[in-house]
């Protein structure tokens, strides 16, 4: 069954469920404040917290969730490096970072969304590797110096501020989580039926695995397959937003 984020806190009461399962979209809307289901995620994990509700997921999210970090990040320090070396780099490359900034400050005050694409991050990759000084070229000192030190505190934080649980697999392991163990096979076959992205089937693959009978996601496709998947056995939530244009 397919329900809105409004009535999670009812039915987690009604039934007394105490475990759900998240995954990379609503886990990066609540740490990301432009994303634009943030407030949506936030409310929904202040409700699973006041109703102790154990929060779990996978690393399958985590790796999607720091991905999407990585590239609101890499904006994110694009401009405190172009501050540090505007007057070091050459023209090009610093009229290519200008309008970066000019771009991002824009989004900002539109409060839109300012992380970047993969093919943005390459062009800037690129150019930063052209960039040369005693300390290394630009693309490692923008990594060193700029991008590692924040990225590491992602996760942790997120962790910490939001309480999550892992279900993970381990040679030769049971996790009382899960009623079979996920296979390759079953993932794979979610590709081939639904056409969903890999890393979205061996997420749902396993959520469809466990016994957590609840899924957040602020992924109308994802949303669908769990519910066609598991028959309407199992109870998935989505924005409010979302549910009014399915």
């Amino acid at each position: 069954m397919i329900a809105k984020f409004s009535g999670l806190a009812a039915f987690l009461k009604s039934e007394k469920v105490n475990n759900c399962f998240v995954d990379t979209t609503i886990l990066f809307s609540a740490s990301y404040h432009l994303d634009s289901f943030n407030s949506a995620a936030e409310a929904a994990f202040n409700e699973l917290s006041l109703l102790k509700v154990a929060v779990f997921t996978n690393v399958n999210v985590r790796a999607e969730f720091l991905e999407n970090h990585r590239r609101v990040l890499i904006a994110e320090c694009l401009i405190d490096f172009l501050q540090d070396f505007e007057s070091k780099i050459d023209v090009s490359l610093a009229l290519k970072l200008q309008s970066h900034r000019t771009s991002y400050r824009r989004k900002l005050d539109e409060e839109k969304s300012a992380k970047l694409d993969v093919n943005q991050i390459r062009n800037f990759r690129k150019l930063l590797l052209d960039f040369n000084c005693p300390e290394g070229n630009g693309w490692e000192i923008f990594c060193d110096s700029y991008l590692n030190r924040k990225i590491q505190k992602i996760w942790p934080n997120t962790d910490r501020e939001l309480g999550l649980n892992f279900i993970s697999l381990r040679s030769g392991d049971d996790s009382p989580y899960l009623n079979s163990i996920p296979e390759w096979e079953q993932a794979t076959n979610l590709v081939g039926r639904y056409g969903i992205a890999s890393n979205d089937a061996m997420i749902l693959n396993m959520f469809l695995c466990s016994k957590i009978p609840v899924l957040l996601t602020a992924d109308l496709e994802m949303a669908t397959v769990a519910d066609t998947e598991s028959k309407g056995a199992k109870n998935i939530f989505i924005p409010d937003s979302i549910f009014a244009g399915k």
